[in-house]
């Protein structure tokens, strides 16, 4: 995991309740005046502020949901820190995180007039091992492009870091493969011979991490730290005594991730490479093992070969069926049984052995479990394509689980999110995270939807199912996207529509395209920002998390309702898993996963009191079938309208919202 922190002061091992109020923070003339330019006090965030200060009090469950603009994380955090307890935050993007620790919290420390510090908490993977480096600076062979950049690692670790955190290490890219060969992955760790005081890294942030008042973490580790505690292996996370969950509506998919398991093409070629690099460094004389390893690795090949060329998502019904797949999977499963009993007999040779066999074991037992998993509560599945494949086992609830290491930590524990509830009511939020019991309040947001934005729904169009439905929809769009100039966001259900879309654009429009995945998300949104007559076409990452202000964005259309693919085995598994319950899969799960998305979507136009624009909503299902007022009732208050002319007066300037 990796570290920074802010601190008001010294750090205190106990931080006393402050004298100060609520009222005295966030009222009008409160200390937040002073500290922040043109605070201010906003009667909902007072409401909500007050609310989670029961909350703590009570060390109950409150889901909170607060509309765009009401001010939460102020919200949480000033009766947090008023409370003088030990809190976790935990979010969804590393954005927010740093935004909490390098500007928040300082501010509210002061605000507060607490004494104490806040850290940052990432996933050990951000973390440089200095074992690590040293290994695979003596060990492998480079290419010279490699050899550069272990030279820089080198260089930041001797001269310039104290902390170990990737992201202060601007001269190689986050994402370079060199990185994963020598940061601080779990499987490499030798924890008995690490401490501060040898120089790694690890061992320090745990140290801060224990004495900070406020942890900031991201949902990821949570829910890693929670898997190894139902496991019984101990845990990553220290214990506190209020946890805030922001972007809550997150938690339930990724606490599936790891209360399940996954097993790559790229991690099992990996533990090949591995372990013929430990075998030249610490058992040459064992050249069994490079045999064996190179078996393997032809397995693993086979293995791909036996799912075919194309992209696919299997079921366990269907891989029971292919013969060529259960075939090789047994030859796969005999291959890394003999690796392992030689690299046990060896084991004891070093570090690198050891580090060798234990993933082989890890891997074996997995595997054998998810050819056998029997539990009506686990799917199994696979997703493949020509080069590569991932064996997943995936849990189809978590209720059980979250609700029973909550109830083990204790403490006051917080979800908020301003996605939460479906049509005003907490139930699938609540029911997937096992929080029946828990209070529920909502907040609207304080932006004037009915002055700001129109909700545009063109009349006859096609169904989605339709081969020229993206042609139909940008022919409707087009005239908005002339007269905003571009400044739009076009959001799609699929790349495959996505890339559709470029294709007819990129013929047709004078502007610039920017193309989710043809750059990083963060660099598209600042050329987004900063360039005239720009289109960008995003898919599921950029309905969320994705923050623009002003004139940049004055127009969002969203292409379909965000239906999860029926041949999806997860949803294929959970429809059928509330059926045996006597639960309908559409209405129990595929519509509110589906508001909870279009919300989000809608949620990208409107982020500021002076934001105005134009929200199109293409798919006809939102007006002819029965589940679209659902939906629509459950998005911002936008005025609704069903020609094109009036969706372009609202593009153009109100001066209503003139300032």
């Amino acid at each position: 995991m990796s570290l920074k922190s802010t601190e008001a002061s010294e750090p205190v091992e106990t931080v006393a309740k402050c004298a100060l109020g609520i009222d005295e923070v966030m009222g009008d003339g409160g200390t937040l005046s002073e500290y922040v330019e043109g605070y201010c006090a906003r009667a909902p965030q007072i409401e909500m502020a007050y609310e989670i200060e029961t909350l703590i009090q009570k060390e109950g469950t409150l889901l909170a949901e607060a509309g765009t603009g009401t001010g939460k994380t102020f919200a949480y955090l000033v009766p947090a820190l008023l409370s003088g307890k030990t809190v976790m935050v935990s979010t969804a993007t590393k954005t927010l995180q740093e935004q909490l620790v390098q500007k928040d919290m300082p501010t509210l420390f002061k605000a507060c007039g607490v004494k104490g510090k806040a850290c940052i908490l990432k996933g050990r993977d951000n973390y440089v091992c200095p074992q690590r480096l040293e290994i695979t600076e003596t060990a492998e062979q480079h290419s010279r492009s490699d050899w550069k950049k272990l030279a820089l690692i080198r260089d930041w670790v001797e001269n310039v870091t104290t902390s170990g955190d990737k992201s202060e290490l601007d001269t190689v890219a986050e994402e370079d493969p060199i990185w994963r060969k020598v940061c601080a992955r779990l499987e490499f760790c030798q924890a008995a011979d690490c401490n501060a005081e040898s120089g790694c890294f690890y061992p320090k942030a745990k140290k801060k991490a224990a004495e900070a008042q406020v942890l900031v973490v991201n949902h990821h580790l949570f829910c890693a730290d929670l898997s190894l505690r139902e496991q019984g292996f101990g845990e990553l996370l220290p214990n506190m005594e209020v946890y805030v969950f922001d972007e809550a509506h997150q938690m339930p998919d990724i606490a599936a991730q790891f209360l399940g398991f996954s097993i790559t093409r790229g991690q099992l070629d990996e533990l090949t490479r591995d372990i013929k690099q430990a075998q030249k460094l610490e058992s040459p004389e064992s050249v069994e093992l490079v045999e064996q390893a190179n078996h393997l690795a032809e397995q693993i090949k086979l293995l791909n070969e036996s799912l075919g060329k194309w992209d696919k998502r299997w079921t366990w019904q269907q891989l029971e069926k292919e013969a060529a797949f259960q075939l090789v999977a047994k030859r796969f499963m005999d291959s890394l049984s003999r690796l392992i009993e030689s690299l046990k007999s060896v084991a004891e040779r070093g570090k690198q052995i050891t580090a060798v066999y234990k993933r082989a074991k890890d891997f074996e037992g997995q595997f054998k479990e998810w050819m056998n998993a029997k539990s009506e509560n686990k799917i199994r599945w696979i997703e493949s394509s020509q080069a590569r494949f991932k064996l997943n086992l995936t849990p189809l609830s978590v209720a059980a689980p979250f609700s029973r290491q909550r109830e083990v930590i204790a403490g006051a524990w917080l979800f908020t999110s301003a996605t939460l509830s479906v049509r005003g009511k907490f139930d699938y939020f609540a029911n997937r995270l096992g929080l029946g019991e828990a209070e529920t309040r909502h907040w609207s947001s304080p932006f004037d939807f009915q002055k700001q934005g129109v909700i545009y729904h063109p009349i006859g169009l096609p169904e989605p199912r339709s081969d020229q439905y993206i042609k139909v929809c940008l022919r409707a769009a087009w005239p908005l996207l002339k007269a905003s100039n571009g400044h739009a966001f076009i959001l799609f259900t699929s790349h495959r529509a996505m890339q559709e879309a470029k294709a007819i654009l990129e013929q047709h429009w004078e502007g610039k395209l920017l193309i989710q995945g043809e750059q990083p998300k963060l660099v598209l949104l600042q050329r987004f920002k900063e360039a005239e007559q720009t289109i960008l076409l995003g898919t599921s990452s950029f309905w969320e998390g994705v923050d623009v202000k002003g004139e940049a964005l004055r127009l969002v259309i969203i292409d379909r309702i965000p239906f999860a693919p029926p041949d999806d085995p997860i949803v294929q598994a959970r429809e059928a898993y509330l059926k045996e319950k006597g639960l309908n899969g559409f209405v129990h799960f595929q519509l509110p996963e589906a508001v909870i998305a279009m919300k989000q979507g809608a949620g990208r136009l409107i982020r500021d009191s002076t934001d105005r624009g134009v929200l199109m909503l293409c798919d006809p299902r939102l007006s002819s079938k029965g589940y679209g007022t659902t939906i629509r009732e459950s998005l911002p208050d936008f005025p609704w309208v069903y020609c094109v002319e009036e969706a372009i007066e609202k593009l153009a300037s109100d001066p209503d919202l003139e300032t």
